[in-house]
């Protein structure tokens, strides 16, 4: 008969031997799910940021052309020259990071429309000197190379997220398993692997499903997905490696977002960000009977003045303005470009007295606003034409009727003789026509 010290050292050898072979499985597991994720973490993010900053590389490089062509200064000579270093940098180490074929062979195919963008604006830049008109003509093959490399570096990050979600099915995979093995052993031995069950969940399982979690959902679009501090461990650390990267993205979809909200030439609102404004403050008008103001800016004669100085020199003039209205208006208006030379600011709070004295400030800082080329006759500059409609109106009754009405106000501004200010009415006419003179001042 077995004697019960045999029984009991048999007993912690099977103890010890499951529980030693647990561990093992258990570490197996952390290795391997370690390092699909390190391939999320690590790997995935320095190929992003590097096809991110060729991006913002080629934009930099194709503003200095821009801006040698209007000022025609050997800086931007430099400065070109510098993107294109910068560009080859990370163009190198977006290679370097490259693990698909697939990937290289774009990679390569960006490599050569950048020569061709290179060689053809050194083209542009040598015949800006002897044939402006036809420089810039040129430009748009230069843009038509900067279109394709942009869709080759998108293609490129299509790539990357596909990788990302098959290495996220492969922990599933791993987990799913080691859960099976898991639940074998506390049938087979129940009573001895209470604790070591405890034990497991609180440092393995459970750290390894928050890390799957946050995955998930990271693979899901949640950038900013955050995960609970896990403990100091190999875990532990992939846990901080993984929230920095969170945060990191985070920060960079919010500035996209707001990129996206944004006009590219002025940085002003676009016009579906205003919009939005507008319906959503229109509505808040009407439910409170608050006062809303839109007024609606419109540049005189700037076709004359582009086909005169050319498009570069127009853009300049538009930003201009752009920094007039923003320098002119409280910090809860809503600046936006309207479309071409045209301008809209949205005035809460505001109501039409207020409004025309906004309205007016503007006019006359346009006025006397100095913009390159304007002025070079007697008597010649650049000037704005404002139509403003406000609500509560009685012909008013949607943020159709504000815009329309507004629009209207601008009309009569423009056939009116220009640089002046135009109140819509809907008490008199449909636009009551206030000039410079006589626009009042708050």
């Amino acid at each position: 008969m077995t004697s019960l010290r045999t029984r009991i050292l048999l007993f912690f050898t099977l103890f010890a031997a499951a529980s030693l072979f647990a561990v093992a499985m258990g570490g197996r597991s952390t290795r391997t799910i370690g390092d699909a994720a390190d391939g999320v973490v690590f790997r995935h993010l320095p190929m992003v940021h590097a096809l991110g900053e060729l991006e913002v590389g080629i934009q930099r490089q194709d503003n200095t052309v821009y801006r040698y062509l209007v000022e025609r200064r050997q800086i931007w000579v430099d400065e070109f020259e510098k993107e294109r270093v910068n560009f080859n940098r990370w163009y190198s180490e977006a290679k370097n990071l490259a693990t698909e074929s697939i990937e290289i062979d774009k990679l390569t195919q960006i490599d050569e429309l950048y020569v061709q963008y290179d060689n053809e604006v050194r083209q542009i830049m040598l015949m800006h000197r002897k044939d402006p008109t036809a420089a810039i003509h040129k430009l748009e093959n230069s843009e038509e190379y900067l279109r394709q490399i942009q869709t080759l570096i998108d293609q490129i990050k299509g790539i990357r997220q596909g990788m990302t979600i098959v290495r996220q099915e492969q922990i599933t995979q791993t987990l799913k398993f080691h859960r099976r093995l898991g639940v074998w052993f506390s049938v087979t031995i129940v009573c001895f692997f209470l604790a070591l069950a405890g034990y497991l969940w609180h440092f393995l399982v459970h750290p390894l499903s928050l890390l799957l979690e946050g995955i998930r959902n990271f693979t899901r679009g949640k950038t900013d997905v955050q995960i609970p501090t896990i403990g100091k461990d190999e875990l532990g650390e992939l846990q901080e490696a993984f929230n920095e990267m969170s945060r990191e993205l985070d920060v960079e979809r919010k500035r996209l977002r707001t990129e996206s909200q944004s006009d590219a030439l002025t940085g002003l609102f676009n016009m579906r960000y205003f919009r939005l404004q507008l319906v959503e403050e229109f509505s808040r008008s009407q439910r409170y009977s608050r006062p809303v103001t839109l007024l609606m800016i419109d540049v005189d004669h700037f076709k004359a003045y582009n086909d005169r100085n050319g498009h570069p020199a127009g853009d300049i003039v538009l930003k201009e303005v752009s920094r007039i209205l923003i320098r002119n208006v409280r910090g809860t208006d809503v600046v936006a470009r309207y479309g071409g030379e045209e301008f809209v600011v949205l005035l809460p709070e505001t109501p039409l007295e207020a409004g025309l004295s906004v309205a007016e400030k503007i006019r006359k800082a346009v006025e006397d606003h100095h913009f390159p080329f304007a002025g070079s006759k007697l008597g010649e500059r650049l000037t704005v034409s404002i139509g403003l409609a406000s609500y509560p109106d009685a012909r008013i009754n949607s943020d159709q009727d504000l815009i329309e009405s507004s629009d209207k106000a601008l009309y009569t501004a423009k056939r009116g003789g220009r640089n002046r200010v135009c109140a819509f009415s809907a008490q008199t006419d449909p636009t009551v026509v206030i000039p410079p003179a006589q626009t009042a001042r708050g």
